[in-house]
């Protein structure tokens, strides 16, 4: 079954008390977020004590480099991450730049040297023309680079490697199925987790027989459940109520989308 890390654009007291209703769960958190946000680090740890969080992943806030000009060292994302690894997060994701592979691998190789412990190397597409195979020769070179070395390995023995990059012309269901089987042509044995993919693109993964290449996407998808449906399909009385319920809605939407793959 693919786990799916729900992306939280902020650890608020009512997330914290949605999550608490609707958990325990997978969850993905920007690395941008604590720094913006101190308050955040506390948040996680008492989720966690409490029993509310499955697993934890820390994204390096790639998005919001690249949608806010927001900036993040390597080596001080390195240090804070480290310090916060087993109490507050589980995996840490290297410190990609969307659509630049190039930075992406020298980012990613000055983070190695300062953090020095399992993390998800993600692989970015090269500019120009969507490509499947392209983007599959970028994640053929972060493996020659030694990076899937530092990847977690799965129960079965198989490295997880990241898949990023996965927006505008490069979220169709083709292009993410012709990467999914590029990928596994030239590296076979690796299991990808999918940045930013939701239930359309799952189904279509699901039709043509790919998710057992898949191991673990995040979504922030259950936002639209609230933006869109608080009021006539959960009946949310309140903003907490109403996380909660689009939480658990989106991840039993999934579920049946994802059956028994």
């Amino acid at each position: 079954m693919v786990r799916v890390f729900l992306v939280l654009p902020d650890v608020s007291e009512a997330k914290c008390r949605a999550i608490c209703l609707a958990g325990p769960l997978d969850v993905l958190v920007s690395y941008t977020t604590l720094k913006w946000k101190p308050s955040t680090l506390a948040r996680l740890l008492a989720l966690r004590r409490r029993g509310c969080l499955s697993s934890v992943m820390l994204d390096s806030g790639a998005y919001h480099l690249a949608r806010l000009g927001a900036r993040v060292d390597p080596r001080e994302y390195a240090a804070d991450s480290r310090s916060g690894l087993g109490p507050a997060w589980d995996l840490v994701v290297a410190p990609d730049v969307p659509g630049d592979p190039e930075a992406t691998l020298e980012r990613t190789l000055e983070f190695i040297q300062s953090y020095g412990a399992p993390f998800l190397p993600v692989a970015q597409p090269p500019p120009g023309p969507a490509d499947p195979r392209r983007h599959a020769l970028e994640a053929e070179r972060l493996v020659s680079r030694g990076l899937l070395e530092w990847s977690p390995r799965l129960p079965g023995g198989r490295r997880l490697l990241g898949l990023g990059g996965l927006d505008g012309p490069r979220r169709r269901v083709s292009y993410i199925a012709g990467l999914l089987e590029e990928v596994e042509s030239r590296l076979g044995g690796v299991s990808l987790h999918l940045f930013g993919v939701g239930a359309r693109i799952l189904a279509g993964l699901a039709r043509r027989g790919l998710l057992g290449l898949v191991y673990s996407v995040d979504s922030s998808g259950w936002l639209a459940e609230i933006r869109f449906r608080r009021r006539t399909h959960y009946r949310a009385p309140g903003v907490v109520e109403a996380n909660a319920a689009a939480m658990k809605g989106y991840l039993a939407r999934l579920a049946r989308v994802l059956g028994g793959g």
